[in-house]
């Protein structure tokens, strides 16, 4: 945890700062506010800006992992002789926007709407793969995504600490959530006291700059 008085991080079982000596159960449970040298307060949250050329770069290595995540799926698909729900999803796709009737891997018509390839396919690429990088990153001892590892940033509770897997996935559900409103949720970064997000909000997260 962070020290509530020096905003140096110490030990999370310790009862007193192991750098200024200050009782960690002394000050009340208020938003973390980090500390220049001189004792002047500053929050140092990352600001929208920030956020977005962040997200910019987990996007990059959310393709990466989505593309290894498909080669998995085609090895397990292999080996257990079935057919490859990505394959299938790319070739009814095709097929789709040929205007050809859409077959699945044994060659049978597809009539339903939204094949279940395609429903599985897209829980996987855009629920899945993302939740799992991003709750595990923001719950790791870096406590971000390698995105904000980039941008020197870091996911906190209200006090500062390391958040744990299960609010780090609200965190990601919360995420879904300001897209839903048509980015209204993300947009509120620019706008709120500790440049908290809608997932920010539901979470009890904030994001500072280190």
């Amino acid at each position: 945890m962070y020290c509530p008085k020096c905003g140096k991080e110490t030990e999370q079982s310790g009862n007193f700062c192991q750098f200024c000596g200050a009782s960690m159960k002394e000050y009340p449970q208020k938003p973390f506010i980090r500390k220049r040298v001189g004792g002047i307060q500053t929050e140092r949250f990352s600001g929208l800006g920030g956020r977005f050329l962040a997200g910019l770069v987990d996007l990059i290595f959310l393709v990466l992992f989505n593309i290894m995540a498909a080669a998995i799926l085609g090895i397990v698909s292999w080996i257990l002789v079935r057919p490859d729900p990505v394959g299938e999803t790319i070739r009814m796709l095709y097929q789709y926007y040929n205007h050809v009737p859409r077959t699945d891997g044994t060659g049978q018509v597809i009539n339903a709407v939204v094949p279940p390839q395609m429903i599985l396919c897209a829980m996987i690429f855009f629920i899945l793969v993302p939740w799992v990088y991003s709750a595990y990153l923001e719950s790791s001892r870096n406590q971000a995504t390698f995105g904000k590892m980039a941008f020197r940033s870091a996911v906190t509770d209200m006090q500062g600490n390391r958040i744990t897997f299960a609010r780090a996935s609200l965190r990601f559900f919360g995420k879904i959530l300001s897209v839903l409103t048509l980015f209204i949720g993300f947009i509120a970064i620019a706008f709120t006291a500790y440049k908290q997000g809608l997932h920010d909000k539901i979470a009890g997260t904030l994001v500072f700059r280190q």
